[in-house]
């Protein structure tokens, strides 16, 4: 018995990480979408460049953009760096194992950080600035030091302990988590509702004026139901069996509320604070935690199969009822004094707009590869 134990504990320890590293893969590919969106945004009017000005220095430095370029590289740096250390096989050299993976780190961020600004010298609207690229350069330098320091090696072991005591360890599981936490990102955006898309007010729409209107009210409560008890039901099928589903509910729902309050109040106008959470997704957001509780009752396969539905009806209606303007009344919502509104705004909006397509097509294959016990 004894004989047998060790290889056993082995083969399970090889197939946890091997989960793990293939999410790490996920996140920090999708990570690399998100900075290649936001550094190539709006991706047309391609012309050559009348001259190249990446390595010339600039006339004026924003501290602003100083700032966020280096915490928009620091995630991709730490994420590198953590997947080289878990999976990378280097050869001996006179620098330690970590030293090695800092520096490939560095080298690969700021080679992604020359190409992205490189790109942008034939992009109408986007200038190409070696400030950029130093400060992109050592965010990623950063992230990954403090991933590899003991510290950061500490943070990263409580989050996968964490993770196992939480979460499905369903190999499936990483990329919902992957799901969940860009939905926790396009909550950052403001001008997008709780569970709805568009944008909170159409300043020219006389009708948005009457929130009580029943022919505005009741489509749009239904759309933020469906997707309310789709989203609980998504959550749901990443839990640990054992793990009170509702009380993780309940706390993501919150932490996106108060991520939405938080943003509200730091970037738009206070008239549009006030407006921001109306009748509609009172009401959407009450009647879909008392839907969901019915379907969470169901057994894995089905509740993936209902998510699914749940997710699909909720975006579509969603798409029907919601407010559509053109982009730049979507940006005179802000009062938000700093630079790169734009590509925070187009970023996010975009990111909310898919997530339900990736959804459905996530459940989707939940409900295809799972099947439950007799």
């Amino acid at each position: 018995m004894s004989s047998t134990s060790p290889p056993v504990a082995d083969s399970v320890l090889s197939t946890t990480r091997t989960r793990m590293l293939r999410a790490d893969r996920g996140a920090l590919l999708t990570y690399f979408f998100m900075l290649t969106y936001a550094s190539l945004n709006p991706f047309f009017g391609w012309r050559w460049p009348e001259a190249f000005v990446l390595f010339s220095w600039p006339k004026y430095v924003i501290a602003f953009d100083v700032v966020l370029n280096v915490a928009a590289y620091a995630p991709l740096g730490a994420m590198l760096a953590a997947l080289l250390r878990h999976s990378a096989r280097l050869a001996a050299y006179r620098m330690t194992h970590d030293a090695q993976i800092w520096w490939l780190t560095v080298a690969a961020s700021a080679g992604v950080s020359f190409g992205f600004e490189l790109l942008q010298a034939f992009l109408p609207g986007r200038v190409s600035s070696f400030v950029d690229l130093l400060a992109n350069t050592g965010g990623a330098a950063v992230g990954a030091a403090l991933v590899l320091a003991a510290p950061g090696r500490l943070l990263i072991g409580s989050w996968r302990r964490l993770r196992q005591k939480h979460f499905s360890p369903s190999d499936d599981t990483g990329w919902g988590l992957i799901l969940l936490g860009c939905w926790i990102f396009a909550q950052l955006n403001p001008a997008i509702p709780f569970f709805e898309a568009g944008h909170i007010a159409n300043p020219f729409d006389a009708v948005n004026a009457h929130p009580y209107n029943p022919l505005v009210l009741l489509p749009q409560a239904v759309g933020i139901t469906l997707n309310v008890c789709g989203f609980v039901l998504f959550v749901a099928l990443l839990m640990h069996p054992g793990r009170n589903v509702t009380l993780h509910v309940l706390l993501l729902l919150a932490a996106g509320l108060v991520i939405k309050i938080a943003m509200a109040a730091l970037m738009l106008k206070a008239p549009q604070m006030i407006d921001w959470m109306a009748p509609a997704r009172v009401i959407g957001l009450t009647a879909g935690l008392i839907l969901a509780t019915y379907f969470a009752r169901f057994s894995y396969r089905w509740r993936a199969f209902c998510a699914t539905l749940f997710v699909f009806a909720g975006g579509l209606m969603a798409k029907l009822t919601s407010i559509y303007g053109a982009f730049d009344e979507t940006l005179r919502l802000f009062n938000w004094p700093h630079g790169q509104l734009v590509n925070f705004t187009s970023l996010t909006r975009w990111m909310h707009e898919t997530w339900p397509l990736v959804t459905v097509i996530f459940l989707a294959w939940l409900f295809v590869t799972h099947h439950d016990p007799d």
